[in-house]
Order: structure tokens, then C-alpha cells, then sequence
């Protein structure tokens, strides 16, 4: 699947077959990951990737945005200090979340693209995943994403028309 093919198809997952990720498609959120741009070229940020049962079943406990039961929860985590250092004061209030934010949409993408359902999850006690998971003082899980094959199929997407979320040259002027 190329990556429009991706972009038009891409759904939120809620419920997953029992099912584990293989190898490979560790290596595709693994290069993912790599391959995303940083601001500034900071990279300040740090992901977890879990894949243990026991593990998942912590994390649910205490993010009650994971639906179903995913093969493995990628937790994007921001280092607000190592951001300041790296990338100054803008990268350390904003640009750490813009990084972050790119690093998921490359991870939703290329798992759509595998065929792996996928759900970015924000409704999560920061403080006990950040323990469950071991994180140094400096690192703050930001987002978790929910990643699994699909047990059934996603909603439909409902959109605004285009001419509601697009302008050309101007705000408010639109083309067909």
C-alpha cells in the first residue's frame, strides 16, 4: 500500500484479533521512529515499545483510552530538559510536541500501510505509566498508541468539506 493509499484508509482500531506483531513489523515502527524529522534536529524524545502481556495489562489498567486488546502500545514520551538543552526554549514549549506529533502520524502510516490497526490514545494517567514503565525523572509519557490487527472493521470517516478546512492565498477563499 503506498503512503496516499494509507492516508485515505487510516482508521482508529479499537478491537484487535489475538494476534502478536511479527519481527518485521517491529522493524517498520522501529524505523519509523528513526526516519521521522526532529525540529531542530533535537531529538529529545524517547519510545517505549511494549509487547509484554503482563506489561499491557498494567498499562490498561491505567489508560482507560486502550480499547480491546492490542498486540503491543507504543508510548511516546517528550524530555522537557533535554529538549531546552538541545533545541532551545521553543523546541523545550512546543516543538517537542510537533516532533512528537510527526513521529506518531510516521507510525500510524507505515502500520496502516502494513496493515496494522492502530488508535492514538491521550486519556491515560501520566504519573503510573511513567512508573509501570520505569521512566526517568526528565521523560513524560505524552501519547500511547494502540497497535494490533483489526477484529473488525473501523468506522467510517466522517470529514468536513474541503472548502471548510482549506484556503488558498487567502483565509476563506476557496478553489473547486
Amino acid at each position: 500500500m503506498n503512503v496516499l493509499e494509507a492516508i485515505r484508509t487510516r482508521r482508529s482500531t479499537r478491537a484487535f484479533k489475538s494476534q502478536a506483531l511479527p519481527p518485521e513489523a517491529i522493524e517498520a515502527i522501529k524505523d519509523a521512529i528513526l526516519h521521522s524529522p526532529s525540529g531542530s534536529n533535537a531529538q529529545e524524545s524517547h519510545f517505549v515499545i511494549v509487547q509484554d502481556p503482563v506489561q499491557l495489562r498494567r498499562l490498561k489498567r491505567f489508560a482507560q483510552g486502550l480499547s480491546g486488546q492490542p498486540a503491543a502500545v507504543l508510548v511516546l514520551c517528550s524530555n522537557q530538559t533535554e529538549a531546552l538543552q538541545r533545541g532551545g526554549i521553543d523546541t523545550a514549549e512546543v516543538l517537542r510536541f510537533v516532533n512528537l506529533g510527526i513521529t506518531a502520524a510516521y507510525v500510524l502510516l507505515a502500520t496502516q500501510s502494513l496493515g496494522i490497526g492502530n488508535c492514538p490514545v491521550r486519556s491515560f494517567h501520566q504519573q503510573a505509566i511513567k512508573e509501570i514503565l520505569g521512566l526517568p525523572q526528565d521523560v513524560e509519557p505524552e501519547l500511547l498508541i494502540s497497535l494490533g490487527y483489526a477484529d473488525q472493521p473501523p468506522r467510517p470517516k466522517s470529514s468536513k468539506a474541503a472548502r471548510e478546512v482549506i484556503s488558498y492565498d487567502r483565509y476563506g477563499e476557496y478553489r473547486d
